[in-house]
């Protein structure tokens, strides 16, 4: 069975662990492209495919990346425009987020954008105008909602599993969160970032084939700064550092054994979405 690629594609900057006036003062060292570019590289050489969830001020700062991407056969969506935390936007403030992301990337590409992921997952109950605003300017799905709560984003209650949201009891979107696993009642975070750089690899594919066997895609996603190496160290407390960087340098070595192991692809492709496609509609025959 096949399952589900995601990259945020941020740079180191962008998470959002530290103070805002902090970030204000930073030197204006882009080191997005070249983690990047190595990711793509790793994806062709096993064959894979993902989605790249861009932030808008990369796209137009890197438009090579994303035509680079699209030219891979890789599926390009929405990172938002400033990679804010979406719980501290205005519902206004959000649209106008929304509408800046989808002009950044239509100047670059022809692809329809049909996803979008909040930056560092926020977007939830505080925020149930945001499911309107996505509607509104045509997006198919969301891949916000982290089922797993911590200090910063999620919800222990919501679904593990890919579901629909209903908007004004009508029209409605898709929601693809990415894989928790569940063991002994607990839920246990495994398949992206912080979880995925710390949890060992045996764990991980376990928790990838609990998804499988209960008929689901597990949705495993990454950063680029997480296989940069040699990229500046923000300067936060201890356990937001932590947070950020350990195992780093392990990191593209345990993607590449996945991506070796496994068959990846879209979130696009495996549930064949299309622009036109509403999820009261949508055809969600997984691809095997």
């Amino acid at each position: 069975m096949k399952n589900i690629l995601t990259f945020d594609i941020e740079d180191w900057y962008h998470p959002n662990l530290a103070d805002q006036e902090l970030l204000a003062t930073l030197p204006a060292e882009d080191r997005v492209e070249a983690p990047t570019l190595k990711i793509i590289d790793l994806l062709g050489q096993t064959n894979n495919k993902a989605t790249f969830f861009v932030v808008g001020d990369i796209v137009e700062k890197f438009p090579h990346l994303v035509k680079k991407i699209v030219e891979q056969g890789h599926e390009v969506a929405s990172h938002g425009y400033r990679h804010n935390l979406v719980y501290n936007y205005t519902k206004n403030q959000f649209e106008t987020d929304l509408r800046s992301s989808l002009a950044a990337l239509r100047a670059v590409t022809d692809e329809p954008i049909l996803g979008y992921r909040a930056p560092s997952w926020s977007l939830g109950e505080r925020t149930p105008w945001a499911w309107e605003a996505l509607q509104k300017l045509g997006f198919v799905y969301d891949s916000s909602l982290y089922p797993f709560k911590t200090f910063l984003y999620g919800d222990n209650n919501a679904s593990r599993f890919n579901y629909e949201i209903e908007i004004n009891n009508s029209v409605s979107l898709m929601e693809h969160p990415p894989s928790v696993a569940q063991l002994f009642g607990k839920r246990i975070p495994f398949s992206g970032g912080f979880f995925f750089r710390v949890i060992p690899y045996p764990f991980i594919k376990l928790g990838i084939r609990q998804y499988n066997r209960a008929g689901h895609p597990a949705i495993v996603y990454l950063h680029p700064w997480e296989i940069d190496v040699e990229q500046p160290r923000l300067d936060v407390d201890a356990k937001r550092r932590f947070i950020l960087y350990a195992n780093i340098k392990k990191t593209e070595k345990k993607l590449f054994k996945l991506l070796q192991d496994l068959e990846f692809v879209s979130i696009r492709d495996y549930y064949n979405l299309k622009p036109e496609t509403a999820p009261l509609k949508m055809n969600v025959t997984a691809v095997e």
